[in-house]
Parts: C-alpha cells; sequence; structure tokens
C-alpha cells in the first residue's frame, strides 16, 4: 500500500515523531513534519492521498487546534480523520478535541500495537463511510437516489424551517415509445438492476438471472443460500444507521469475493442477501465459515452474528423466489442458537411449511366459529399467597387437529398480521367475562390481557381498545395491558408515544417478556410502564450465584423505579423462596395454578382469597371495630406506587389520603402541615431518605413527638427493635393482612388522642 495510503504525522517532538513513523512506514507511506505551517502546505497540496492525521497537541493546544480547525473546514479535507495526541492525561483537552472533530485520542508514550490498531480502525470505518455516502447516488444518473434524497430533503427542512420549498416530481411520457425506436442501452439496463446501496443484485434481477443460469445448466447442481444478521437492530441502535449501512457494503465485497463464474450475490432487503451458488457442501461450509470470520473482522467492537439457510435446489422449474422463501425457512430454524450459523432445508421444515400454511387457511373460520378460547392463570401476592390479578391467554381447540399449542400459531399470526383480530377477540371476550363476574358479584381482579407491537402500530388501536371496554361498562384499570420488550426495542418512539397515551387513559402497563429482548438502562428510565414481567428464563434455568446477582439485581432496580415485579413460569417452592428474599411482589406458575377455561376460573376465585377484595374491610364488616372517620390525614410514605395504592384504597374511607415517595418529600410536607396529619404509615427501605432517617428528623422537633407512626415494611428482629427505639408507634410487616393493620392503625390513632 506504500505511496498510496499516506499517514500525514504531525509532532514538534522529533524522537516522537520518528518513533511513531518507524513501526508505521511497515503499512503506510508515512509524511512526518514538525513544522505547523510545512503541514499547512502538505495538505494544501494533498490530492487524495492522505487517509489519516497523527497531530500532536502537547507543545501549544491552540497550534494543534488551529490546524484540527484548517482540515474539517475544508471540503476536500473534511473527511480525513485526525487522531490527536498529547504527554499528559487531560479529560478536559480530549474532550474538546473530540467534540472539535477528532476522530480519536493518544496519549505519550505510545503503545505500537495500539497506535496501529486505533488508525487501522479509523481508515476502514471512514472509507467504509465514504463508499456508503458515495452509494446513495443513482448509478445511472449520478443524481441522489430516491432513499437519500427524501433523507436529504428532511434535513434541509428541519434546519431551514422558515423557508419555502416544493417537491417538483418529473416524466417522460413517451419514455416508452423513445426506448421502442431507438432502443436501450444493455450495460444501462444491467447497471440499474444494482441494489443502490451495497452494488449486488436487486432482488428482482438475482431471480431473473439465477432462473437464467439453470436452464442454461440443467445438469448442474446449485443450492440458494440466504444471509442475514441475527443482531443487526441492536448493532444500528448502538452504533448508528452509517455504521449498519457500512457492514452491509463490507458484507458485499465480501460475498462477491466467494462467488464465481455462474454465480450470484444479490440483496432482499435491509441485512439479508441472497447467494446462488454451485453446490458442494464441504467447500460451502468452509466458505461460508470464512466469511463469517472476514465479516466479523470488521471494525466494531461487537459480534456480527451470522445465520445462513442453505436451500439445495431439486427442481429447477420451481419460481427462484420459492427457493430463497425456503432458504429463508431455513434460517429461521436457527434464529437465537449460539454457535449455530449454518442450517440446510429438509423434509421437516418442509412439513413446517405445510402445516403453517393449513394454519393460515383455517384461521379467518376459526375465528368466526369461536374454536379459539380465552383461558385465565392466576397471579398471587408473594407475599400474602392471595390472588392479585390473572392473565388472558388463547388456546385453539380445531375440530380435527384438537387442542393446539399457542407455539404454533401466536408466531405465525405475529408475522401475518393476523394477530391484530386475534387480540381483538380476546380483548372483547375478557372483557365479556370480567362484565358478567361483576354482575353476579363474584370477586373481581385485573386482568392482564397482551397486546402485540402490530396492534400499537394500528393508528386506531386506542379507540378499539377503549371501544371495547365501554361495551362492557368497564373501566380501563379492569384489564392490564401487557406489552413484550422486544416491542419497545423495535421502534420506541411510536411505541412510547401510544403507551403514554394509555397510560394517561389510566390503563395499567406491564412489559411482558423482560429480559427476553436488549433494552438498554436508559431505555428502561423512559419506558411509561407499571409493572415488569419477567422472562420465565430468569427463574427456569440454571439459578447458579451469577444467575441469583442478575435477577436480584433487576427486582431492586424495578423497585427503585417504582414499577412491581411478577416472575412467570414458578414450578417449585425453592423458586417461591427466592423471589421472596429478593422482595418480588407476584408470581404466576404452574406452582400455584395452570391457566384454566372461564366456569372453572370463576369456581377458583370464588374458593380463594383475592387481594383486591377491599369492600370486605369496612369497619361495619369487620367485628369488633368501630373505626370512627376522621378529617384529619394519613400520611403514606413508600417509593412503591402499588403498596401506596393498597394502602390508600383500604384508608380512603376514614383519612384524607396523601402519598409521598421517600422519607425527604414526606419530612418538607410534615414540616408545613403536621398539625393536620393523624398518622404516618412508612415504609423502612427507600431511594432519597430512607424510613430511618426521617425517623431521626421527627425525633429531633418536639412538635412532630405526638404523631403516631407505624412502620411498614419487611425485616428481621434488628429492623423492628431499631424503629421502636426511633419513635415508631407499632411495625407492620409486609406484606399487609388488612385486617390486621386497620386495627393497629385504630389503636395507634386512638391512643394518641389521649
Amino acid at each position: 500500500m506504500a505511496g498510496i495510503r499516506t499517514v500525514l504525522i504531525i509532532d514538534s517532538n522529533g524522537s516522537d515523531r520518528g518513533i511513531v513513523a518507524g513501526f508505521l512506514e511497515e503499512y503506510y507511506n508515512v509524511i512526518d513534519t514538525g513544522s505547523i505551517k510545512e503541514a499547512y502546505s502538505i495538505l494544501s497540496a494533498s490530492t487524495g492521498g492522505i487517509v489519516a492525521v497523527i497531530l500532536d497537541i502537547t507543545k501549544d493546544d491552540s497550534y494543534g487546534e488551529e490546524m484540527l480547525h484548517f482540515i474539517k473546514e475544508r471540503e476536500k479535507l473534511s473527511r480525513i480523520p485526525v487522531i490527536m495526541t498529547a504527554d499528559t492525561e487531560s479529560e478536559e483537552t480530549e474532550i474538546s478535541a473530540l467534540s472539535a472533530g477528532a476522530s480519536d485520542f493518544l496519549y505519550k508514550p505510545y503503545s505500537p500495537v495500539i497506535v496501529k490498531k486505533r488508525l487501522d480502525n479509523i481508515i476502514s470505518l471512514n472509507e467504509n463511510a465514504s463508499i456508503a455516502n458515495d452509494v446513495q447516488k443513482d448509478h445511472l444518473t449520478g443524481v441522489y437516489s430516491e432513499e437519500a434524497f427524501c433523507q436529504k430533503a428532511a434535513k434541509i427542512l428541519e434546519e431551514n424551517p422558515l423557508a419555502e420549498y416544493a417537491v417538483v416530481y418529473s416524466d417522460i411520457e413517451n419514455f416508452g415509445l423513445i426506448k421502442d425506436l431507438f432502443g436501450e442501452n444493455a450495460s444501462i439496463a444491467n447497471d440499474v438492476q444494482k441494489d443502490h446501496l451495497t452494488g449486488v443484485y436487486s432482488e428482482e434481477a438475482f431471480c431473473q438471472k439465477a432462473a437464467k443460469i439453470l436452464e442454461e445448466n440443467p445438469l448442474a447442481e446449485y443450492a440458494v443460500v440466504y444471509s442475514d444478521i441475527e443482531n443487526f437492530g441492536l448493532i444500528k441502535d448502538l452504533f448508528g444507521e452509517n455504521a449498519g449501512n457500512n457492514i452491509l457494503v463490507y458484507m458485499a465485497r465480501v460475498f462477491k469475493h466467494f462467488i464465481g463464474r455462474d454465480e450470484l450475490c444479490g440483496r432482499m432487503e435491509a441485512d439479508h442477501f441472497v447467494l446462488f451458488l454451485k453446490y458442494d457442501k464441504e467447500a460451502l461450509n468452509e466458505n461460508l465459515e470464512s466469511v463469517v470470520k472476514i465479516i466479523n473482522d470488521f471494525p466494531i467492537s461487537m459480534n456480527i452474528m451470522l445465520r445462513f439457510g442453505v436451500y439445495k435446489i431439486e427442481d429447477s422449474n420451481m419460481p427462484v423466489h420459492a427457493m430463497t422463501g425456503r432458504a429463508l425457512v431455513t434460517v429461521e430454524t436457527i434464529r437465537g442458537m449460539y454457535g449455530q450459523y449454518v442450517a440446510y432445508y429438509n423434509n421437516k421444515i418442509w412439513e413446517k411449511q405445510v402445516h403453517e400454511q393449513e394454519i393460515i387457511n383455517c384461521m379467518e373460520d376459526a375465528l368466526k366459529e369461536k374454536q379459539f378460547m380465552v383461558y385465565f392463570q392466576p397471579k398471587y401476592d408473594i407475599g400474602s399467597e392471595r390472588v392479585a390479578g390473572a392473565e388472558a391467554l388463547v388456546r385453539w381447540q380445531h375440530p380435527l387437529k384438537g387442542f393446539m399449542n399457542p407455539a404454533e400459531f401466536i408466531p405465525l399470526f405475529e408475522k401475518n398480521g393476523f394477530i391484530t383480530e386475534l387480540d381483538k377477540y380476546v380483548w372483547d371476550t375478557t372483557c365479556g367475562y370480567i362484565e358478567s363476574w361483576i354482575k353476579n358479584g363474584y370477586p373481581v381482579v385485573p386482568i392482564s390481557v397482551n397486546v402485540s407491537r402490530t396492534d400499537i402500530y394500528n393508528p386506531g388501536f386506542i379507540e378499539i381498545i377503549l371501544g371495547i371496554i365501554r361495551k362492557h361498562n368497564l373501566e380501563p384499570e379492569h384489564i392490564h395491558l401487557e406489552i413484550t420488550e422486544t416491542a419497545y426495542t423495535d421502534n420506541p418512539k411510536q411505541i412510547i408515544e401510544v403507551v403514554k397515551q394509555l397510560k394517561l387513559i389510566g390503563f395499567v402497563i406491564e412489559m411482558d417478556d423482560f429480559g427476553s429482548g436488549y433494552s438498554s438502562l436508559n431505555m428502561l428510565n423512559e419506558l411509561p410502564i407499571d409493572i415488569l414481567k419477567l422472562d420465565m428464563g430468569f427463574v427456569q434455568g440454571d439459578m447458579g450465584t451469577n444467575s441469583n446477582n442478575i435477577l436480584s439485581f433487576i427486582i431492586g432496580l424495578a423497585k427503585w423505579m417504582d414499577y412491581a415485579v411478577v416472575a412467570e413460569g414458578i414450578e417449585t417452592e425453592e423458586q417461591i423462596q427466592m423471589l421472596r428474599n429478593m422482595d418480588c411482589n407476584f408470581v404466576q406458575g404452574y406452582y400455584y395454578a395452570k391457566p384454566m377455561p372461564p366456569d372453572e376460573f370463576e369456581a377458583y376465585m370464588l374458593r380463594h382469597n383475592v387481594l383486591d377484595k377491599i369492600d370486605e374491610i369496612h369497619a361495619g364488616n369487620i367485628e369488633g371495630i368501630k373505626f370512627k372517620k376522621s378529617q384529619g390525614v394519613m400520611l403514606i410514605v413508600d417509593d412503591l406506587a402499588l403498596n401506596r395504592k393498597i394502602l390508600s384504597k383500604s384508608f380512603s374511607s376514614y383519612f384524607q389520603i396523601v402519598e409521598k415517595e421517600n422519607g425527604a418529600d414526606a419530612l418538607e410536607y410534615v414540616k408545613e402541615n403536621y398539625k393536620n396529619i393523624d398518622v404516618i404509615m412508612l415504609d423502612l427501605v427507600m431511594p432519597v431518605m430512607d424510613g430511618f432517617t426521617f425517623m431521626k428528623h421527627l425525633g429531633s422537633d418536639k412538635r412532630y413527638k405526638d404523631i403516631p407512626i407505624i412502620v411498614t415494611s419487611q425485616g428481621g428482629e434488628k429492623s423492628v427493635e431499631k424503629s421502636f427505639e426511633l419513635g415508631a408507634t407499632d411495625f407492620v410487616e409486609k406484606p399487609y393482612n388488612l385486617r390486621i393493620i386497620l386495627h393497629r392503625v385504630q389503636n395507634a390513632v386512638i391512643a394518641s388522642r389521649k
């Protein structure tokens, strides 16, 4: 590469300059100078050969900054990546340089390995970015492609909100006649069959050319190979759209390197490529293994998870689109399987395709004939072991195939869009049962229903779900909406906006299958949810030390963020004890109850204590309690909204309720309103200020000594002793027994008034 790819080193220290030049000369053509003036001359005369600049700023920061600005402000030089260097580590200097446009920063003394690696990385990324930028142009005319035109127009509109623009569309009315009369340049026609970003064949051109090769070579054996990147969405989220495009351009180059005569490479969409290759299984496996290794050499700090589906062509008369479809179906069989990147089409896959088509053929009739049934699986409060809710689950009783597992049809319906019709049926059926239970005076708990990402993308979704609620004379609080974690990561902005509207209306939102996707902590902080439902893999796998630590961290984090936690898939007493120790709120699984049809669920609810059956806990219904209504305030201090809600519902008939999320906010309220407070219900473990610290502050001021404090928390004897030492009137351990806590509050308030 000497004489072609040039690196310019600018450093006033000749020794340092010589060291860097010495170990880079083997790989690049190196120019070095200690003079800023000479550097200006070199760069001004550059005709594109300089691929990177290493610029030292030790002698005088302003010289380095001026040189960096000189490079970045000139169109001809602005794409050259600049690595800044310095003698002394300074976070302020590094941030300033990176903000001004430097690509990287290094400190002396140099490590040859680090310098070489950093330099290789930024040069490779820069070259790929240039390629991605160039291929935004239409190959035939040199103007912008449709996608690039739209992106750039949107950016101009954003940057010039007050300017007036117009979009003008142009075509040639007699263009077809012109081509008929004067012909069409064959080479041009060939060029426009290429994918605009990667330069490989478009889907249509690939299929046409593959069909022609098969026709001309009837005795040869070929295969169609479908490829995609399993974690491509994550790569784009972490490194940006440009990085994703650069990877696709790089992949296309690698694929083209491995294809020979009468072989093809095409791009279907996004990260999906398709290859048409001569069939030799041993050689194919070796080549695909090499492709995986080479593509993972792309300069990005994460593994690129490639998957390949191979369909050996048995019938050359089959449409090529159908062949690529079989290769695609084959890829799906190894999705999510670590260490397996190649799968071959076989009879089992074919049988699965046939089975899926049979399901599709009868799904609409099944809905009309009510073959789908709604089952209910209870959720339990882990402390009191009382029913706190349930999940509505769909089952299919097919007249010929019998009982069908949801795993057979739900993923298929999610792909073909029928899931929306099925979801509406489940919502309506569930609300119908709730309406019936209320009319019959049966115990009612919130029922969770599943909402797919397809539902949320529907512009009329909110009106549909509200229409069903109103039809059955219910309130939004009667059903919880379960939305999977992966739905949030697909299109977070749109889904978060819709879910915010649902919360404002009054729906409780649950994130289902948390841990099955890749939500970042930052995204989790932005999500408008109330309940985190853990993926069953967290509790059903190998619960070693690390797994326990992760699970405990997630539950603790959820409580810190004011989310309740539901763990599903619970099957053993050991799992219950583990989750109870971690302060999990609710559990669901076969340990307590399997999903059951509505009539069994009704009977089950009548036999069991129900957490939300608050109407029993009234003074007139509990023997021995004569609780008089107070005009005073009950101050509830707890970081978890669910705990505050339970207490608030229990005592709202007797007190004015004021809720605070932590001790600090509660203390400010007490200072202003202590004369009106009849009792304080206090949690111990809270952010900002815990319960112990709160009681210390109250104990230091005589004005607050007559306010009874009932501690409501989990803890051992030490917590109880310390609470009483700090002035607590009573201690009620979570989970609450509402009958008991009503007595305790009554006793504490009466005692304080004497």
